[in-house]
């Protein structure tokens, strides 16, 4: 995008314009925001974010040596839980996001983030208490009700990151 200029709201690097004339899309985007300034940092707030009834995270494939990053859809809060919890809990050091597009879908409670991450972690138990350093990709998609995460779907390059830390470590 010729002539863009990065901005940082709450931490968070956005590397393209908010374009939207809908208020209930540009809600649901101050939510995303939110959603990665919080990451690592404050997980009550994180979780306020979220839907009170049947919220959802979806992932992609990785082999059974990376922890919680299995295909699954994780529903409801003990699923939910038990996928961002260890991420909270286990993960200290830098975990820094930066969007790059967003895009609103037809309905304004569906929005599609490309994003990247520069990640250099030291990770407890769950991720077998090693160091983790990678700068991600990832296509997420974001939708909401009333203004809370209903789900959040996430596709990264599952091939690298097996390469660099599933099994024979």
């Amino acid at each position: 995008m010729k002539g863009m200029t990065s901005q940082i709201i709450k931490g968070v690097t956005i590397n393209c314009p908010i374009e939207t004339g809908s208020s209930i899309a540009r809600k649901n985007i101050d939510t995303i925001v939110d959603f990665f300034s919080v990451y690592l940092k404050d997980k009550p707030f994180f979780y306020s974010l979220w839907v009170e009834d049947d919220p959802e995270v979806v992932t992609p494939f990785v082999n059974d040596g990376i922890a919680v990053c299995h295909y699954a859809s994780h529903r409801g809060w003990d699923a939910v839980k038990a996928f961002w919890d260890p991420i909270h809990d286990e993960m200290t050091g830098r975990f820094d996001w930066f969007i790059d597009e967003i895009i609103v879908g037809e309905s304004p409670d569906v929005i599609v983030t490309k994003s990247n991450s520069i990640i250099d972690v030291h990770a407890g138990p769950t991720w077998g208490n090693r160091h983790v350093a990678y700068n991600g990709r990832y296509v997420q998609i974001f939708r909401f009700s009333a203004g809370k995460v209903k789900s959040f779907e996430e596709y990264y390059d599952t091939a690298l990151l097996n390469a660099a830390y599933g099994g024979g470590e």
